[in-house]
Order: C-alpha cells, then structure tokens, then sequence
C-alpha cells in the first residue's frame, strides 16, 4: 500500500485583533479564522486577510459561536496597540504562522532567547 501525501491549499484567513476586558486590565488576542467561515457568520470580523496553507484542526477556541485560532496574546500593560513588540505566541502554534499574523499589525514577537 502506498501512501499518498497531498499539499495543503493555501486558504484566505482574516487576522484580527482580539481585545477585551480582564480584571487586571485590557488584554488582546490575534486570531485568525477562515474567510469562508467569516462570510457565513452573522458576526463580522474586521481585519487583515492572508494567503496560508494551514493544516484542518488548529480552531481550537470559538468567538460568538465561530471556531478561530488564537495566535498571539499581548503581554505588555495597557492597550495591545502600545506595545507592539510584546507578543507572546500560543502554545501548539508555529512561530512562522504567528509572524505571518502580526505581520500585517506591524506588531512582533516577544524574544525567545531570554
């Protein structure tokens, strides 16, 4: 038996910053979630679109009922958008997909090497 491997499509995801409310400030998420999901949603998710080719199964957490993935969470204090350089990527996900989300925010990760 010979086993086949086939690529993965590149998909159009929407990169979106996620913010919200905590009870020791205001936190925020990148996220990304497939533009075809987005579309069939009766939420809408405003942000960046991208070309990846992700493997099925990495919408492991839901917003408004929708599956999306959690890239990135901000780490500074304060608003997300005042730190750009202070991102932390997710457990499970690839730092090259995590880069290719933030990219478009102008925001970067966190050194790892510290």
């Amino acid at each position: 038996m010979q086993v086949l491997k086939r690529s993965i499509k590149p998909e159009t995801y929407i990169s979106f910053l996620h913010i919200y409310q905590t009870i020791w400030g205001i936190a925020g998420d990148i996220c990304l979630i497939r533009e075809s999901v987005a579309n069939s949603s009766a939420s809408k998710f405003v942000g960046r679109k991208l070309q990846l080719a992700l493997p099925k199964g990495m919408e492991r957490d839901r917003l408004v009922g929708v599956p999306v993935i959690k890239v990135a969470g901000n780490v500074g204090d304060g608003h997300p958008k005042d730190h750009p350089s202070q991102w932390e990527a997710y457990e499970g996900v690839d730092r090259e997909i995590a880069i290719a989300a933030l990219k478009p925010w102008g925001f970067n990760l966190t050194d790892e090497t510290a």
